[in-house]
């Protein structure tokens, strides 16, 4: 039983009109008819929407982009390939340095080159002329390190000829009281995009001693390798020790072994230096590279002047008389900027298995009447050597490179 919602009348559960007002009992829905899009609107705004999506995807991929994940390498591509760009302190321009330590003596100030590097990514070719056609500019900034006592140096980012193979280099300059540094290469694109590298330096300070003829007896060879073995036995390693030498003549062998001791040559009011008349033969493997500076070694046609199993580096040194004026060998990387070497049937001998080489640059040196100036029979490195600015003046062969080493000469002076 229910009742009409019109009159209010009795009527049965089932029923659709009320027998009493003949009116529909049941609810009525309003059908509308289905609605149609004309055929050529839907077109319309199928076709502005295709316009838009190829606009935004356009857009997405021509607008100027950031490349920048914070280390020393980024891989760019482009309409003509990919590139790899990356920074390295030293030569290798396939390997990155993001992140790189070195211990600095007290005192002293340095410089190293931080150098860009651009390879085709398939080929592995060097590609720096290709790429620097793409470039607006390229800048450098210090980003850690302004803030210290003695703050980092650099110059702005051009080509050098120590660095052929680099497409830009900035020269950075520091001293043990520099600190840590965080250095920002920025390329700017012509197409608009920004390519960002960084290399990051934690630098430490390794402590000295100095020996010098006024405080400590070196005026004989009995009493300088007294004072080298007494370095040995009680100085660690980790120590840089110079050992300041009188203008006198050492006649007789010297034995470097043990650990790296820097040799500091003088000069007498006459004009005589610090002179060996017999071999120096360097061993050490532990401690830093040994520093030779102002020495002249002076043989009698005989002999071998300097052999070295040991890292060493020559400085403003004269080699003269010698069968060999230096040999290189065992695990040792030895060079020579502004030296002397003449009048040796061997001048300099490079024989070295070393996996640790150092300086690649022999500049400024003057090799002349020697048999054979330079003779290299196993140089450990890809690395080119680099002969700028050096004097070959009357020897009887340059450079004798049985190892088939590459060697840079086109800065150098042939007489």
């Amino acid at each position: 039983m229910k009742f009409c919602p019109h009159c209010s009348a009795s009527i049965h559960e089932r029923a659709s009109f009320c027998p009493h007002c003949a009116r529909s009992v049941n609810p009525r829905t309003e059908i509308k008819p289905p609605w149609h899009m004309p055929r050529r609107a839907l077109y319309s705004a199928l076709t502005v929407l295709i316009v838009l999506a190829a606009a935004l995807s356009g857009w997405l991929c021509t607008r100027p982009r950031v490349y920048d994940n914070g280390t020393a390498e980024i891989i760019y591509t482009d309409s003509d390939g990919s590139y790899q760009l990356l920074l390295n302190y030293f030569g290798d321009r396939f390997q990155p340095m993001t992140d790189y330590s070195e211990e600095l003596e007290e005192g002293t100030t340095s410089n190293k080159p931080s150098r860009l590097f651009v390879n085709h990514v398939d080929t592995g070719l060097n590609a720096k002329e290709a790429f620097l056609r793409k470039v607006g500019d390229i800048t450098v900034e210090i980003l850690q390190g302004s803030d210290s006592p003695e703050p980092w140096q650099y110059t702005p980012p051009c080509i050098y000829d120590f660095a052929p193979e680099a497409a830009r280099t900035s020269i950075l300059t520091y001293t043990d009281r520099s600190g840590d540094m965080e250095l920002r290469w920025t390329i700017r694109m012509r197409n608009g995009d920004t390519i960002r590298l960084y290399q990051r330096m934690e630098l430490g300070v390794v402590p000295t001693r100095h020996f010098y003829p006024e405080d400590t007896p070196m005026d004989t060879l009995e009493d300088l390798q007294a004072l080298v073995d007494e370095v040995n036995g009680t100085i660690p390693a980790n120590i840089i020790v110079y050992i300041h030498l009188p203008a006198v003549s050492y006649e007789g062998s010297l034995v470097l072994a043990e650990r790296a001791i820097n040799l500091m040559g003088s000069e007498g009011p006459d004009g005589s230096r610090t002179t060996f008349t017999g071999n120096l033969q360097a061993t050490a493997q532990k401690g830093y590279i040994c520093q030779f500076s102002g020495l002249d070694f002076v043989g009698a046609g005989e002999g071998v002047g300097v052999s070295a199993s040991a890292r060493i580096n020559f400085t403003d040194c004269r080699l003269s008389g010698w069968r060999t004026g230096v040999l290189c060998y065992g695990n040792s990387w030895v060079n020579m900027k502004n030296c002397t070497v003449e009048d040796n049937a061997v001048g300099f001998h490079f024989n070295s298995v070393s996996d640790n080489p150092n300086d690649h640059m022999y500049s400024g040196n003057l090799f002349q009447n020697n048999e054979t100036a330079v003779l290299l029979e196993s140089v450990p490195s890809d690395q080119a050597l680099y002969f700028e600015g050096t004097r070959f003046s009357r020897n009887g062969t340059d450079i004798d490179n049985r190892c088939g080493h590459e060697v840079s000469i086109a800065n150098a002076i042939f007489e």
